[in-house]
């Protein structure tokens, strides 16, 4: 990871956490009105808020809404927001009851709740479009060398590059040739006779293998022993339309394929 992507990913953390405080006070002043009330003093308030606020960053963390490849727009991102607003709320209740005994307003608790997850998923909207406005500058992306230049190949690159994705293809090497120079202005650099030379020229992070399924065992054997991440679409392996999925057995990860399956199949 880079250094100016690390340091967007402090930011983007510092900004949460002066959010999470900005709604407990924002839910205070709601309820309460414009002032400091006596019968709930502000001060003693937000001491438990400051508490529950670096409990509620962590546990962003273990919800996995730091991750560069989670997707703000979709629903699940919205649903993990959620959550950690109710974590929030729930944090908060916990120790301002052990620390104080008695609550002020159960609807303060639902401000919190609302205030939390809207400051927090506009917040990632907003770092999500910094960072696709960085994206030329390769601000928190990884460059990534893409093996095979046929059809499957030119869309995943097409995708990522319209996408503005964090994966951002610089360079492209066809195993048995290519007569095409550039793939969505991306340059198609040779075979793989030049595969070392192109991991240093390009200052690869990332390899992506979208063909030449006879290579796999090279590739992946040269990225764990340069510290390489290497990605592969299961389309490669035969696996389309959704039909597999990551699954741990006894603790040994398989990957399975399946036929589609009726809704609630997922909760088996």
């Amino acid at each position: 990871m880079n250094r100016d992507l690390v340091r967007l990913k402090i930011m983007q953390i510092a900004v949460d956490g002066f959010l999470i405080l900005a709604a407990f006070a924002t839910a205070y002043f709601l309820r309460v009105g414009f002032l400091f009330s006596t019968d709930f003093p502000f001060d003693r308030y937000m001491t438990i808020a400051i508490a529950t606020m670096p409990i509620t960053l962590v546990f962003m963390f273990f919800a996995r809404t730091y991750k560069l490849a989670q997707q703000v727009h979709t629903l699940r991102h919205v649903q993990r927001i959620a959550f950690v607003a109710i974590e929030n709320v729930a944090v908060f209740m916990v120790l301002y009851y052990f620390a104080y005994r008695n609550f002020f307003s159960r609807l303060m608790l639902v401000y919190i709740f609302l205030l939390t997850f809207t400051f927090v998923y506009a917040w990632h909207r907003v770092f999500r479009w910094i960072l696709k406005k960085s994206w030329d500058r390769e601000i928190g992306v990884y460059r990534t060398l893409v093996i095979g230049a046929n059809r499957p190949a030119e869309a995943i690159i097409t995708r990522l590059i319209e996408t503005k994705s964090h994966i951002k293809p610089v360079a492209i090497i066809d195993a048995t040739g290519s007569g095409k120079s550039h793939i969505a202005g991306i340059p198609v650099v040779g075979k793989m006779d030049v595969f070392e030379r192109t991991i240093s020229t390009f200052r690869i992070d990332h390899i992506l293998q979208a063909d030449h399924l006879e290579q796999s065992l090279n590739l992946i054997n040269y990225s764990l022993q340069n510290n390489l991440l290497y990605l592969m679409p299961p389309e490669l392996l035969g696996l389309f339309q959704g039909h597999q999925t990551l699954e741990e057995i006894e603790g040994q990860p398989f990957l399975k394929a399946h036929a589609k399956k009726e809704w609630w199949g997922n909760i088996w």
